[in-house]
């Protein structure tokens, strides 16, 4: 079988399994598959098609393709080591509770939307943080940019950036942890 053929029995392949691997894909993410599970399937589909051609054709013709990328959804999801983890994960966890409705993944609030007093502190640390710290938690946390956006615009360094938020986010947590 020529390397075209066995590339068009791939896409083929992958073309019919493809509702079942967002089954499955919702069922890794869970609750967070409408906020990450858009990206997560794709990047797991691009660790699989950069396998060898061999690779990929011996896995789709002994039916493991799903099983393949499946596993690689769930490694990616959950390895703070993965790809998938510091592009997509790890900023939102490292300061989760200090976003509202950040545990809300379909984005509505379910509980009382009056601030509490861990809200109320977490507002005021921001207003007394100096200007550059406050302006990267409005920017990164609050408007959910992306650090290259910020980095472009106000032109910083990528690295001072993502250094001095995570300096920012635990004073406010310093601040504020009496209160959880």
């Amino acid at each position: 079988m020529t390397d075209r053929e066995k590339k068009a029995y791939v896409d083929k392949h992958l073309t019919d399994i493809y509702d079942q691997l967002i089954i499955n894909c919702q069922k890794t993410c869970g609750a967070g598959y409408s906020q990450w599970g858009e990206d997560l399937l794709p990047l797991a589909l691009e660790f699989f098609l950069d396998k060898p051609l061999d690779v990929q054709y011996d896995s789709c013709i002994n039916n493991k393709a799903e099983n393949f990328i499946t596993y690689i959804m769930g490694f990616q999801l959950k390895s703070s080591t993965s790809r998938f983890w510091h592009v997509h994960r790890k900023h939102k966890s490292s300061h989760r509770e200090l976003i509202p409705d950040s545990f809300m993944y379909d984005g509505t609030n379910k509980e009382d939307t009056s601030d509490d007093d861990f809200m109320l502190c977490i507002k005021s640390s921001i207003k007394h943080l100096d200007p550059f710290e406050r302006m990267l938690i409005e920017e990164r946390v609050i408007k959910r940019l992306k650090f290259v956006e910020i980095a472009e615009r106000y032109d910083i360094p990528y690295t001072a950036l993502s250094s001095q938020l995570k300096v920012a986010l635990k004073k406010i947590k310093s601040k504020c942890l009496h209160l959880r």
